[in-house]
Order: C-alpha cells, then structure tokens, then sequence
C-alpha cells in the first residue's frame, strides 16, 4: 500500500479543524434562524421585509430590515434595545444575550 503524501495529511488535518470550528457557527446560525422565526417573522415576515401576517396590526409598521437604512449606525445596540426594552407598539422580548447575538447574526447574514 502506498504512502499517503505529507501534504494530504496536512490538507485532511485542517479540514477536521474546520469543520469542528465551523460547527458552534453553524449551531449559533440555527439557533438565531428558529428565534426570528417564531418571535420576530410574525411582525417583520419571514423575508425580513415587515410584512408579516400581523404587521397591518401595527402603525407605524414593523421595521423593514432589508431597507439600507436600517444598517445604518450601531446596529448591534439597535438591535439588542429593541428586543430588550420594546419599540413603538412592540413588546421587549425575553431573550439571553446570547440569544440575541444569534438573532443579530442571523439578520445580518439573511437581510443585510
């Protein structure tokens, strides 16, 4: 049988490491992706538009997060203060930090 050449090995070793520092993003990315579903989509849709099945409920209307605008600023704390204190007609929602950070990564990753 034949020697597997050094440079495999290295490529395969940095593969499996990788893929393990990629699994804890990926969880967080899935995490972050069911919370907006079940807590933010209802209002703000499931595209990120503001447009979900309640958003006719609300006036002003839920914040459109693909709009340029909305990326503007801090928009970590933006984020983080609406979920936390409320916004408008919108309630707080109990979520953890870490939670939150999963939510503000999903966004980011989906509407920005």
């Amino acid at each position: 049988m034949g020697k597997i050449p050094a440079r495999a090995l290295a490529v395969m070793f940095w593969g499996m490491i990788m893929l393990q520092a990629a699994s804890p993003a990926r969880a967080q990315a899935e995490q972050g992706k069911q919370i907006f579903a079940e807590k933010c989509a209802p209002c703000h849709g499931s595209d990120g538009r503001g447009n979900g099945p309640t958003a006719s409920l609300f006036n002003p209307p839920p914040s459109d997060f693909t709009a340029p605008g909305f990326w503007q600023g801090d928009v970590n704390q933006k984020i983080t203060n609406s979920i936390e204190n409320g916004k408008g007609v919108m309630p707080a929602v109990d979520l953890s930090s870490s939670q939150i950070k999963a939510v503000i990564d999903y966004m980011k990753h989906t509407f920005k």
